[in-house]
């Protein structure tokens, strides 16, 4: 018998292991024998529902003690006394014995116990205790099938007896039970059970209703320890039905417009519920219930409304006047539909005799006057004529007016009625409440109307030099369709308008038919010397049977002299609107002479000097009365020395070219200089937001029309052809830098680009670098553990630990921190990737009382961190609290307190960690009594000197014989040193 007095705990490192000790004060009594003491109640719960095999947790009540138990031998057994073969061997350690059985565990023949027996190293207790184990386990067979019919013929019921065919064993069998299933495998919900002594083994369905996704009936056998869901017989659950829902609506017009003929579309409005519905049977039927006659047709349903074409030239049907349909499904059809009367329509078979009309609208395109019409010889089922515009196949164009059979049938058409173009015809359809005829009487539609094709040109040269005094050939040149012109006109005119108002003075008319068919043109000859009346153009029009055009066409009137002109242009202006580097494009302008008096045209050149010196001609006629000229985009400059520097304006007149008008050739050109290096660091702690410097390289910047003033900075998609950009504003030519303030939203863009600009606008492309959105981490450490190994109170050390975030891309290190109280003190730090810190031993705790670990990156401190609760350990934490190590490469044993007794070492374990929490299996040499520990040998592995050289060290003065660890003296002051 063994006495336990006091305790101490201390221990001894050694490369890769731990020493724990512990001494115990003890009076040793009695004789070494086999374990007396047997285990308690056991117990054992099969979760392996596998005949034969077993799965669970098997656990015991540990011996009330364990001092003289090495082990807990277990075994299969017979009976409660009879062992069959060892099963498991557990260690007596003090804590509650478990063994997790695995899963698919076999079972002995003839095994039904579980016993356990308590064992030492002298032998096994001649007794044990023990378990009779239950083998849980389902039936081994399903039922061999099951059947059912439906005999109902109502949608989401079912009628009838399910049939189960037995399993070929019933042995392990105590019930069939019977589900809805989704699938041959897949059940939904509970119907009945049924136990295996039922004769016969069916259940009656009487109106059940069929659950939602209810497609199967499954059968299972079962026992008290659950369901077979592996042997299932299955049968489809087949609901027969016929349907109970009608068509919502049904229609048909007639298209077949001749009398006692039906053809054209049936539509069915689809039912309100057609989950069952595979179509709709159509009938001829005798009223609009029913009963059917003749059957029409078959419209397939589709889940919306559907349409059926009946044939034309169908002969309607004497004896059924309406159409009936009904739903139909796999099953059947309904007894009922719905109906509708079938209405034969048809048009008048007789046109109308005559048609006249004669045009009295003279403008072209326009229509007025009276249509007269004559009606049909016979009028049986005529109540109206249609009037139409048709086109040239005499087919409807539009409707002009209805005329009432029996009434007046002339139609006056009003003044001013748009003809439509397509329209040649006037066509009378005789009609009904039905429709119209589809032939007709038609006559040709003569439109009337002054010419609307105006001569294509006019030219007139004065050959008279004498000023006041004109002479010369008028040409006009022939309209290109002349289908409504017969002769030409000339005039003087006051003005370029061509029309009756702005006619001074007849010259002339010629008629087409004078002319040679060859002829292009009609030429008025105005003689040498005539003075011509106050007038400054020449007009010309065409001219028909009903008069002259209402326009025409005009040219100014110049009297040639024989002089060069003599006035000038003023305020000529050009802008160059192209943004390319000596290239040009936009409109010259300028202000007339205030006399234009012989003048013909205007010329604008491009010259290299205000001289015209290199003259290049960009418009070399512009009319008189006209003030611009337009120079196309991407018109060369040239270049060297021969540049175009000034636009020069002249006037001209028949005897050659007048003063000019210069001015200097401005080029505006956006740059082509463009930025290198551009860098962005973000200072902006905050996420989505960016801050901060952006720099670049300037670039050359060239002396001419492409040189840039500033920098633009942009914020942009994409850093190669951005769509989407957005200006953070710019920084004028000399400064290479732009600060973007703290708290810019990033939004959706990626880079920043850089834009060289000028007055005529910004580089085509710019500079870009990428925007990395810098901000402080947003993440903690995990399991933050700290346990103090320094057992002198008011001092800590030991080893901080923890995990690290999954993502650790925005760490870059940890700052390790003690609480104390408001203050926080720096311990140390340490780089991402590391996760543990050493608290050196002997640190003051002063007032302090939590760890911290905050995670860092160059931007500052996480705003969230791990904190852990600092507990002061001491000596007197143990042996109760055993994450405790001590290291020294000598040590000696100190009571804490007096000893009262001699003591002695009551165990010696080793361990490969610092926390004492992975034991190595040990066992010194000629240890005393056999100490109760796991066998091995004493730093078996890794190899070391044996525990007795280690031991060696300051023996005690007579202690030559082994072990020299087994002694001590009595009082306050013992020591022993090792």
């Amino acid at each position: 018998m063994k006495k336990d007095l006091f305790p101490a705990i201390f221990h001894r490192s050694h490369p890769s292991l731990h020493v724990s000790w512990i001494i115990w004060s003890t009076l040793l009594l009695g004789a070494a024998q086999v374990p007396t003491e047997l285990p308690g109640l056991v117990s054992f719960y099969d979760t392996d529902l596998d005949l034969g095999e077993i799965e669970g947790v098997f656990q015991f009540v540990k011996a009330t003690s364990e001092a003289n138990i090495d082990n807990y031998n277990v075994y299969w057994g017979s009976s409660a006394t009879v062992k069959l073969l060892p099963f498991i061997q557990l260690t007596a350690n003090g804590l509650p014995p478990s063994y997790t059985v695995p899963a698919n565990t076999l079972v002995p023949s003839s095994a039904t116990h579980f016993l356990v027996y308590s064992s030492n190293s002298f032998g096994e207790a001649a007794t044990a205790s023990s378990l009779a184990f239950t083998d849980r386990h389902l039936p081994v067979e399903g039922p061999s099938a099951v059947a059912f019919t439906d005999t109902d013929e109502k949608h989401g019921e079912v009628t009838g007896t399910i049939t189960i065919t037995r399993a070929s064993s019933e042995s392990d069998i105590t019930d069939y039970v019977l589900y809805w299933g989704s699938s041959p495998t897949s059940f939904l919900s509970y119907i009945v059970a049924l136990p295996v002594a039922s004769s016969p083994l069916t259940y009656d369905f009487n109106g059940a209703l069929v659950p939602t996704g209810g497609t199967h009936i499954l059968a299972y056998s079962m026992n008290a320890h659950g369901l077979n869901e592996a042997s299932i017989a299955s049968v489809s659950a087949y609901d027969r039905a016929l349907p109970e829902e009608n068509a919502t609506s049904l229609s048909f017009t007639d298209l077949d417009l001749v009398k006692n003929e039906i053809g054209g579309f049936i539509t069915v409005g689809a039912a309100v519920d057609e989950s069952i519905i595979t179509g709709y049977a159509l009938y001829f039927a005798t009223s609009s219930d029913g009963p059917p006659g003749p059957f029409v047709g078959l419209a397939t349903a589709t889940g919306s409304d559907v349409a059926y074409f009946l044939p034309t030239d169908t002969a309607m049907p004497s004896s059924y006047p309406y159409l009936l349909v009904r739903s139909r499904s796999a099953d059947g059809e309904m007894d009922n539909g719905i109906g509708i009367p079938l209405v034969d329509r048809y048009v008048p078979q007789y046109q109308a005799q005559a048609i006249s009309f004669q045009d009295e609208d003279l403008l072209s395109g326009f229509i007025a006057g009276t249509v007269e019409v004559t009606a049909a010889a016979t009028e049986t089922d005529i109540t109206k004529y249609g009037l139409y515009f048709a086109d040239m196949f005499q087919q409807p164009v539009s409707l002009i007016v209805d005329l009432e059979q029996g009434s007046y049938l002339n139609y006056s058409i009003p003044a001013g009625t748009s003809k439509p173009s397509t329209a040649e015809y006037l066509l009378v359809l005789s009609g009904n409440h039905f429709g119209y005829m589809t032939t007709g009487v038609s006559m040709t539609l003569v439109d009337s109307a002054y010419p609307i094709n105006l001569p294509s040109q006019i030219q007139f040269d004065d050959l008279d030099m004498d000023a006041g005094e004109i002479g010369g050939s008028l040409t006009v040149m022939r309209a290109t369709d002349e289908s409504d012109v017969t002769s030409y006109t000339a005039y003087y005119g006051s003005s370029s308008t061509a029309d009756s108002s702005t006619q001074v003075q007849l010259i002339g008319e010629i008629s087409i038919a004078s002319l040679p068919g060859a002829s292009t043109s009609a030429v008025f000859t105005i003689s040498l010397n005539t003075i011509p009346p106050t007038a400054t153009h020449l007009l010309a029009f065409s001219k028909n049977a009903v008069g002259e055009s209402l326009s025409g066409i005009s040219t100014s009137l110049v009297d040639k002299t024989n002089f060069f002109p003599t006035v000038a242009v003023s305020s000529v202006a050009f802008a160059d609107a192209d943004s390319v580097v000596q290239q040009v494009g936009g409109s010259v302008t300028w202000l007339a002479p205030a006399n234009t008096a012989g003048l013909t045209h205007y010329s604008v050149v491009f010259a290299q000097d205000a001289s015209g010196t290199g003259r290049l001609t960009m418009c070399a006629s512009i009319a008189i009365g006209i003030q611009s000229c337009a120079i196309p985009l991407g018109t060369s400059l040239g270049s060297g020395l021969s540049t175009f520097t000034h636009i020069i304006v002249f006037t001209n007149n028949g005897f050659g070219e007048g003063p000019g008008q210069a001015i200097t050739l401005t080029d505006l050109a956006a740059p082509v200089a463009i930025v290198s290096s551009v860098t962005f660091v973000d200072t902006d702690p905050g996420t989505g937001q960016v801050g901060g410097t952006v720099a670049w390289a300037a670039p050359a910047n060239p002396a001419g029309a492409s040189q840039f003033t500033e920098y633009r900075v942009y914020l942009t998609d994409d850093g190669f052809m951005p769509t989407n950009l957005q200006l953070l504003g710019q920084s004028a030519y000399g400064i290479d830098t732009f600060l973007i303030a703290d708290g810019q939203v990033l939004g959706n863009f990626t880079h920043l680009g850089v834009f060289t600009k000028n007055a005529a606008g910004e580089a085509l492309t710019g500079s870009y670098v990428a925007v990395v959105d810098r901000f402080l981490p947003l993440l903690a450490v995990l399991n933050l553990f700290f346990v103090d190994s320094d057992l002198t109170v008011g001092e800590i050390g030991g080893g901080l630990i923890w995990d690290e975030p999954a993502d650790v891309s925005s760490i870059t290190h940890y700052s390790i921190r003690a609480e104390c109280g408001s203050q926080l003190v720096v311990l140390g730090q340490v780089s991402v990737g590391t996760t543990s810190f050493q608290v050196p031993s002997d640190t003051p705790l002063g007032n302090c009382s939590s760890l911290r670990v905050v995670a860092q990156n160059d931007l500052g401190d996480s705003q969230i961190f791990a904190e852990r609760s600092i507990e002061d350990k001491s000596i007197e934490s143990c042996p109760n609290v055993s994450e405790h190590s001590f290291s020294s490469s000598q040590w000696r044993l100190v009571p804490h307190k007096g000893a009262t007794s001699k003591w002695r070492l009551q165990g010696v374990r080793f361990y490969e960690d610092a926390l004492c929490t992975m034991q190595i299996a040990t066992v010194p040499d000629r240890w005393p009594r056999r100490a109760n520990v796991l066998p091995g040998a004493p730093f078996a592995v890794p190899g070391a000197p044996v525990l007795h050289e280690i031991f060696k060290l300051g023996v005690p003065a007579g202690g030559a014989e082994r072990p020299w660890w087994s002694s001590g003296t009595l009082g306050g002051a013992s020591s022993a040193r090792f």
